[in-house]
């Protein structure tokens, strides 16, 4: 759709808003058409667009806006563009799937590293290595892949980095300008999950079963993989 039809179509929606939520809606358009998103101009009214169509459809269950997305549609914008930057989930089925997507693609590459490793072997004048693998270890990897993602994008995103230059702006008065700190408690609680899940691991070695691998079946898995993520997380979500 172009940018034009989805400007259309917004202000078509944005009249069939009642007075409180059409007030609501428009300190939205303010924010994503006045410059302060860092969302391109045809994602900002692609936003817009579905947010107009779920205001309508919450509307027509006397739910307002306010309510949808709570008292300040500014800090609600904010939140929802950093989002869309990060391409994280908003609905519970967009978490469900992102949540997914993020051990399969780990999963993926570990059978590569273990068809490499198994065919390397052979190329250098040996054996078919094959690799005996322990299902509490693939466990730990997709929790532990889980873990980082979250951490890194808790503090490398772009609400990160927004909110440290908002804090550098209100420090200007000082002579010099510190850099954005993040918080030991946030990254201890990651390490913490990471050692808890590292423990349990071990505790499952003994449970769970293992299997041999041989590099083609790594191959195998790997492909089935990248085939995977391409047709089941390919796909784009809404905003």
């Amino acid at each position: 759709m172009y940018i034009h039809e989805m400007i259309r179509e917004t202000n078509q929606l944005r009249g069939q808003m009642s007075p409180a939520n059409e007030a609501y809606f428009g300190e939205m358009v303010m924010y994503f058409r006045s410059g302060s998103s860092s969302l391109t101009e045809a994602k900002g009214e692609e936003v817009l667009l579905e947010l107009a169509r779920r205001i309508i459809k919450n509307q027509e269950k006397n739910i307002s806006a306010a309510e949808l997305f709570g008292d300040d549609p500014r800090a609600y914008c904010e939140q929802l563009a950093d989002d869309v930057m990060m391409k994280k989930p908003r609905t519970l089925k967009e978490k469900i799937k992102y949540y997914t997507m993020i051990p399969w693609v780990a999963l993926t590459w570990v059978f590569f590293i273990y068809m490499l490793t198994g065919f390397f072997s052979k190329w250098f004048g040996g054996e078919l290595e094959y690799t005996r693998i322990s299902t509490a270890s693939l466990l730990v990897i997709a929790v532990l892949s889980i873990a980082l993602v979250e951490g890194v994008t808790r503090y490398l995103g772009p609400g990160t980095k927004r909110k440290a230059g908002q804090e550098q702006e209100q420090e200007q008065e000082h002579s010099k300008l510190q850099p954005a700190k993040f918080d030991p408690k946030t990254l201890g609680v990651y390490i913490g999950i990471a050692a808890a899940v590292g423990v349990v691991g071990l505790g499952l070695n003994w449970l769970l079963p293992a299997f041999t691998v041989s590099p083609w079946d790594s191959l195998i898995i790997f492909m089935v993989g990248i085939i995977g993520h391409k047709l089941i997380f390919g796909r784009k979500s809404k905003p």
